[in-house]
């Protein structure tokens, strides 16, 4: 059986919210579609009391260990995906955001060492965060999900079938411009064909004249399967070293593919039918 459902609604946090869900086989598959996170806390009066009540903007607050946020979270921008076993599989910037280090050592900019050169006796400011947000963030799973390590591999040439797409979306879980010196994005998309879904959750991050990075999760499952291949994709690359020029390097399709390999794991989501 198969349902596609689209519907719009106003939460408690005065949140318009666009959603579609699909239905597919034993999977419900879902998403919503908001707007971007404040940037100070809207309901002031209700978050002072103490009865657990937040708007979302100190639930961020209160849940993420690090001293500001992305310039835009879209707080209500979900990927969900539920088998009728009760295992589920989300993507959402929060649980992304909490991969962020709070203590890593921060990549200068290209004009940091120009400037620093040009003012010897000024004291070198140091981050204390990952001011990219750089995440290896792979998706949060529940406990009806067993992950083992696994030497099979997603085949590819089962996506390159031009079949019918019965359900997509590509959602912006977070993005900033790095202060106009870059672009650090998470997206997901969803693609249900008639056979399987595939998901594909993308880190990118470029840091104009210094550094291009990409963490990318794919996930693929065939209807009939108990299980779920999740594949993890870190590359990375000195700017210097792709012998491109920075307006070729836009958008992550134009630039992910000639970034080398640094780390690979592959995985298998086994729904587990007895917890």
């Amino acid at each position: 059986m198969m349902f596609i459902a689209e519907e719009s609604k106003l939460d408690s946090g005065k949140y318009t919210t666009n959603s579609q869900s699909i239905q597919f086989g034993p999977w419900y598959i879902s998403y919503d579609v908001s707007c971007i996170l404040p940037s100070v806390c809207s309901t002031k009066v209700v978050c002072e009391r103490d009865d657990d009540q937040f708007c979302q903007f100190c639930v961020y607050c209160k849940e993420l260990n690090i001293p500001h946020f992305p310039d835009m979270v879209f707080p209500k921008n979900i990927l969900n995906l539920s088998h009728a076993s009760g295992a589920c599989i989300n993507f959402n910037p929060l649980d992304a955001l909490k991969r962020v280090s709070s203590r890593v050592q921060a990549i200068e900019v290209s004009c940091a060492e120009a400037w620093q050169e040009s003012r010897p006796d000024a004291e070198k400011k140091k981050q204390n965060f990952d001011w990219t947000f750089s995440t290896d963030y792979k998706g949060t799973l529940n406990d009806k999900i067993v992950v083992e390590p696994t030497d099979e591999k997603i085949n590819f040439e089962v996506l390159k079938k031009k079949d019918q797409i019965l359900f997509y979306q590509d959602l912006t879980l977070f993005e900033d411009e790095l202060h106009d010196h870059g672009i650090s994005k998470l997206s997901v998309k969803i693609r249900v064909m008639p056979s399987y879904w595939y998901v594909l959750l993308r880190y990118f991050l470029r840091v104009d004249d210094v550094l291009v990075r990409s963490h990318e999760t794919r996930m693929f499952h065939m209807l009939d399967s108990n299980y779920v291949l999740r594949e993890f994709t870190a590359k990375e690359s000195r700017a210097s070293d792709l012998n491109m020029p920075t307006t070729q390097m836009k958008e992550a399709d134009d630039v992910v593919v000639f970034l080398p390999v640094k780390h690979i794991e592959t995985e298998k989501l086994i729904i587990n039918f007895e917890t």
